[in-house]
């Protein structure tokens, strides 16, 4: 069967581990990711990221994003009071309200160049399909999609194809799939290997215990018969980590662009 892969949904995580936004829209810039992705990120006083992997608070602090005017806003969960802050010239005071919610020395950072990515140098941005996060919502009792989604934290969402039609991104030996969305050129390299983060709920931290064994039993019985997922070493692997090369820069992609492999 033919399909027709789709750019459905785009979505950016500004600061490293907080909430995302989707966009409409968006434009590769230097460090080979979406611009202001992973732009800002927390440490401790020792330069330790503060993120989810490690913190189990990251999960119920709410962040939005006014991005055209550098205006950020943080928001305890299930509290109302809502604290705004320009990212450009109250740095200090994020600092200060972030300090107070971890409850130790935090400082915030900014980086334009893609330095905040899990992995800088190989992966820009992760591409899944919309019915693969249908698919694995349906291995969990009262796990719906957009949980899912915000569990897996993918970059680019692809429609029209079938569940875990983005294996077809990587290879048993690792070399590089090029596929381009709009008219920008990208590189599958690996599928993405999951941590703890997943297991949590993405709005309390709540665990959600036996997630890996139940993920990794139903990804193996699923996986399609093409795919190289086997040869990566467990089945606990999901979305696609690739990568944009400096050429790309300046470039666009846009929801209801088709993605092309080859």
């Amino acid at each position: 069967m033919k399909y027709t892969p789709t750019l459905s949904k785009i979505t950016i995580y500004p600061v490293k581990s907080l909430d995302g936004i989707s966009l409409q829209k968006a434009v590769v810039t230097h460090g080979g990711c979406l611009l202001h992705d992973r732009e800002y990120a927390i440490t401790n006083e020792e330069g330790n990221y503060i993120i989810g992997k490690s913190n189990p608070l990251v999960h119920s602090l709410r962040t939005e994003f006014d991005l055209e005017n550098s205006i950020i806003s943080f928001r305890r969960q299930n509290e109302s009071i809502v604290s705004q802050f320009n990212l450009t010239n109250e740095r200090s005071l994020i600092e200060k309200y972030l300090s107070d919610y971890f409850g130790e020395y935090i400082k915030f950072h900014q980086n334009k160049t893609g330095r905040f990515l899990d992995i800088p140098d190989l992966s820009g941005v992760t591409v899944i399909s919309n019915s693969s996060l249908e698919t694995v919502s349906s291995w969990y009792n009262n796990l719906d999609v957009e949980e899912a989604r915000r569990r897996f934290r993918a970059t680019l969402e692809i429609a029209n194809v079938p569940a875990f039609w983005e294996d077809y991104l990587f290879t048993a030996d690792g070399s590089r799939v090029e596929f381009k969305i709009g008219e920008v050129t990208i590189q599958g390299v690996n599928p993405r290997a999951r941590c703890v983060v997943p297991t949590r709920h993405p709005l309390t931290g709540e665990v959600l215990f036996g997630f890996p064994k139940i993920f990794a039993k139903h990804r193996a019985e699923t996986l399609p018969v093409w795919s190289a997922l086997e040869s990566h070493g467990h089945y606990y692997h999901l979305s696609v980590d690739c990568y944009i090369a400096p050429s790309e820069i300046g470039k666009s992609l846009s929801v209801g662009d088709e993605l092309r492999i080859g």
